[in-house]
């Protein structure tokens, strides 16, 4: 009887830990790290899935000799010029290391050196303060922080500088030093009205001027942890996804549509990360109805062009080899929206342009309807949302004339961004 007995007792599950009670997520026993080389961008350099004569085009496109602007509005000279402009100090950085790929395979090594001893900032929660004030101050529109979390971390490593044509990634192990104790989560907004002309080359610029500010502030916030005698390691997409850190970090909570939904920004922002071995407190996951209303909400999946976002209940089995194993979540079809995204030769982010929480939340009526979407009354906000907050594509032409008509001084202040 009590062999039986403990024959039917499950062993625990390896993979939880106690923050995905309050996150949300619901990892299994069968969870596997996410492989970078399995990523839709990494994929197109080698799997013949999503190789294709339009994925180069599109990666080639951000320079603009092989731009290929057309006639169609959004996708015209001017459009590309400025797209390309705004990811070019993140394309820049990326190259500054021979043989590295930072920000995107590899984290940043752009530092000075730093102080030969650790200063004494005061304990955890002062240190964390003196952190995040930082973090504004060099350029953060919001801050978090994490606990470093192993599962988040690539299980292999992809470096395309390496790749010869029709070979297939070898793995590598991870690079990330190990000893760090926490990860820092920046997030950096993009640009609502850029947004509003999705899909468009122009509207791409919203994505480039988060990677680009992104790049700039991580790796300042990395040299002053340095400079203060601990070591930090600046990263943007190298290392592991950022969304799981943001979640976790209490930046925001995890959406249908696979992004973090802030408070302030809606899913507007682009995320980075330092990681550290400073001793800091983290944070606590937060929650205020976006589970709910998305469960409600179908926007994002109903407007998704190539419908690569899911309109059902999170589920745990992947669509291909660009999601991760072994969570149980929503997760959207990378592949599809891939393909889509090269069949536009741009980015495309109408999933958070559509959105009801994609508002600036800086007057009462916009914070008023955040309130009403955390509550039993979610379904009159969506009601709300459809009557009175258009979230219709402006044409470019509206953001290069119509929107800062008759101004006679460009400012931040007279121009909204």
């Amino acid at each position: 009887m009590k062999t039986e007995q403990a024959e039917n007792v499950q062993e625990p599950n390896r993979n939880f830990r106690a923050i995905d009670s309050a996150t949300g997520f619901r990892i299994s026993d069968d969870f596997e790290r996410f492989s970078q080389k399995n990523d839709a961008f990494s994929r197109s350099t080698w799997d013949p899935v999503l190789q294709s004569k339009k994925a180069t085009n599109f990666f080639q496109a951000y320079l603009m000799p092989h731009s290929k602007p057309r006639k169609g509005e959004g996708y015209q000279h001017l459009d590309y010029a400025l797209r390309n402009a705004a990811w070019h100090m993140a394309t820049t950085i990326r190259q500054i290391a021979p043989g590295r790929g930072e920000g995107f395979q590899d984290y940043f090594t752009a530092h000075e050196e730093g102080w030969n001893e650790e200063v004494d900032v005061g304990n955890p929660e002062q240190a964390s303060k003196v952190v995040k004030n930082a973090a504004i101050m060099l350029g953060a529109d919001l801050v978090g922080v994490a606990e470093y979390d192993e599962r988040w971390t690539y299980q292999e490593r992809f470096r395309r500088s390496t790749l010869k044509p029709g070979q297939i990634p070898t793995a590598e192990a991870p690079d990330l030093p190990e000893g760090m104790t926490h990860c820092i989560v920046l997030g950096s907004q993009m640009p609502l009205s850029l947004n509003r002309t999705v899909p468009s080359a122009l509207s791409g610029g919203a994505s480039g001027i988060g990677y680009s500010q992104d790049a700039s502030t991580c790796i300042s916030l990395a040299q002053f942890i340095r400079n203060l005698g601990y070591e930090a390691y600046a990263s943007m997409n190298d290392t592991g996804p950022s969304i799981p850190y943001a979640v976790q970090a209490g930046l925001g909570e995890y959406s249908r549509a696979g992004l973090v939904i802030t408070p302030e920004f809606g899913s507007r922002l682009r995320f980075t990360r330092v990681f550290t071995n400073m001793p800091l407190q983290a944070d606590q996951p937060i929650e205020f109805g976006v589970k709910k209303f998305c469960e409600m909400c179908r926007k994002c999946s109903n407007e998704c062009p190539p419908q690569a976002i899911a309109k059902g209940d999170a589920v745990s089995e992947p669509h291909n080899a660009s999601n991760t194993k072994g969570i149980t979540k929503w997760t959207t079809n990378a592949e599809k929206c891939f393909k889509f995204w090269c069949s536009q030769n741009t980015e495309c982010s109408i999933c958070i342009r559509v959105c009801p929480y994609n508002r600036t939340f800086n007057n009462i009526f916009d914070r008023a309807w955040r309130r009403l979407a955390g509550s039993p009354l979610r379904r009159l906000a969506l009601w709300l949302d459809d009557k009175f907050n258009s979230h219709t594509a402006k044409k470019a032409g509206w953001w290069w004339k119509e929107r800062n008509a008759n101004k006679q001084r460009y400012s931040s202040i007279t121009i909204e961004k």
